[in-house]
């Protein structure tokens, strides 16, 4: 479980990360009118609808396997802040509809569309931050307590926490690294299909991109200045931990390499490489994430101790739809890529 729990929530998270920094750069782009962008705003205005549906289906796996494994943990915490938590309903429904709303009508109504986006914005970095202060709430049982006394009602939010804010800025910052990568190969397949946008298109991609890396170092960074002198211990000398923030780290750099790499020499196929390895570094990251989870909460909670209670049926019945799923979309998305490389514009 914990397992696919990390392997659903990486999954989440990529389409979390384009989303937002879709957003971020088309928003950019409205702002800035710069007519060599009118592509490449184009490309994120048709994304953002579809972005932020994945978004929400693959949000649904990992927030149910995190109830599983750590039920008496988020459930508490939930009801905390519960008056806040719940707000991020309409928060996702008012960033989805004014997604859509500025995809049908930016032709027709283009004064009020940075307006649209900038409030979609915020509510998707409301929907991040109240996310970050549940489950930071979760790691601390201790504080439970007080802040229930302060507020039954759950008007309570965890800023007394000092990793809440590099927490949260660390969630959002691969948000540009994902959304400049997948710009950069837009702007390839506009190569190949010999559109006069698709180098502009491809350097705004790897800016965002190489932004991106940059404010997520700073921020990771700023985390680890603020975690407990021994979770930051615990980080570096347990070995599973060490293990996976290394292969997250060579990862990152491997998938930066070759999207300035892919960019330089106009390469497809490197391009292609750097979003697959997307995958392999965020999964690295989500698992380190948890052991750091389960050190916060050794004196609370185990895992080893939590009952299990098999079953079998509904897990199978789970495992085959979640493998036909992503075997259904990775062959759409085959086929689809395929020609899309292989089209001709006359």
């Amino acid at each position: 479980l914990q397992l696919l729990s990390h392997f659903t929530l990486s999954l989440h998270f990529l389409a979390v990360n384009f989303t937002l920094g879709a957003l971020m750069l088309l928003l950019w782009t409205k702002i800035v009118r710069q007519p060599q962008h009118a592509t490449a705003s184009g490309f994120l205005r048709a994304s953002l609808p579809l972005g932020f549906s994945y978004l929400v289906t693959l949000g649904i796996p990992p927030l149910l396997f995190v109830q599983v494994v750590y039920g008496q943990l988020f459930y508490t915490s939930s009801v905390i802040v519960g008056a806040f938590w719940i707000l991020i309903i309409p928060a996702l429904i008012l960033s989805y509809g004014l997604l859509y709303l500025h995809k049908l009508t930016d032709a027709t109504r283009p004064r009020r569309q940075p307006a649209f986006l900038a409030v979609a914005l915020l509510g998707m970095l409301y929907v991040g931050f109240m996310y970050v202060n549940n489950i930071t709430l979760s790691m601390h049982p201790e504080r439970w307590m007080g802040l229930y006394a302060a507020s039954p009602a759950g008007a309570n939010l965890h800023l007394a926490e000092p990793t809440l804010f590099p927490r949260w800025l660390l969630l959002l910052s691969p948000a540009l690294v994902v959304a400049g990568a997948a710009l950069s190969l837009a702007g390839r397949l506009l190569d190949r299909w010999k559109n006069a946008d698709g180098p502009a298109t491809a350097l705004l991609g790897l800016r965002a991109h190489l932004l991106g890396r940059g404010v997520m170092l700073l921020c990771a960074v700023a985390l680890i200045a603020t975690l407990p002198n021994d979770i930051r211990q615990f980080a570096f000398a347990d070995g599973r931990t060490f293990i996976h923030l290394l292969a997250g780290l060579a990862a990152a750099l491997c998938v930066t390499t070759l999207v300035v790499v892919g960019n330089r020499r106009k390469s497809l196929p490197l391009s292609i490489a750097g979003i697959a390895l997307l995958g392999l570094e965020g999964m690295s990251f989500v698992a380190a994430r948890d052991f750091v989870r389960l050190a916060y909460l050794k004196e609370h909670f185990s895992l080893t101790d939590v009952p299990v209670h098999p079953q079998w049926g509904m897990l199978t019945i789970f495992l085959v739809s979640m493998v036909a799923g992503l075997a259904f979309l990775v062959v759409l998305t085959v086929k689809v890529t395929r020609r899309a490389i292989t089209a001709k514009v006359s």
